[in-house]
């Protein structure tokens, strides 16, 4: 407000927006697979750690559980987190500056948490949902979000929600490369 910038809208925080998380879990479970992870982040990087420039793929690990083995870890205290299974497909979007890029949801993003351990809705669910609610049509950020755009793009499809464009900027640099911006 301090510099003149006016909004259309004005936002809810995302911690009073948990009712309209769940009509989108809801409607994940019905038409696609939801599951409890139980993997730590102790876990995940046992598994195998990414290389510098890399990203930590989930293995799947948990998406096969039997309902019985679900249970014996829950009552070992082990608490889950909610994936949402990526189809082995390749979904394709075209970047205003960034250009065309094309990613198997499966191999190269993994399934990804749409709900964490202590019962928060994570990032890619719930900028989705509050982007559809706000009937955002352009996104600009900066290009360190390229890759998680294929998972919200997937997420809006499946919501049956209206895509935005994306444009990803360069981030602001020092002279070693360390990123100034956020």
């Amino acid at each position: 407000e301090s510099l003149g910038l006016l909004w259309d809208v004005k936002s809810e925080h995302q911690s009073k927006r948990s009712e309209a998380y769940e009509q989108a879990l809801d409607t994940l479970k019905s038409v696609s697979n939801v599951y409890p992870c139980f993997c730590s982040r102790a876990d995940l990087h046992s598994a195998g750690a990414p290389h510098a420039g890399e990203r930590l793929i989930y293995s799947g690990k948990c998406r096969d559980l039997s309902a019985d083995e679900a249970s014996r870890l829950k009552s070992e205290g082990r608490s889950a987190s909610l994936r949402l299974e990526m189809p082995d497909s390749i979904l394709g979007f075209n970047d205003a500056f960034q250009g065309r890029l094309d990613m198997n949801l499966a191999k190269e993003c993994g399934d990804i948490i749409i709900r964490r351990t202590d019962g928060v809705f994570a990032y890619q669910l719930a900028v989705v949902v509050d982007d559809a609610a706000n009937g955002i049509t352009s996104v600009v950020r900066g290009v360190d979000l390229l890759d998680s755009t294929p998972q919200q793009i997937h997420l809006f499809n499946l919501l049956q929600k209206d895509v935005p464009e994306y444009a990803h900027v360069p981030l602001f640099v020092d002279e070693t490369g360390r990123r100034l911006s956020k």
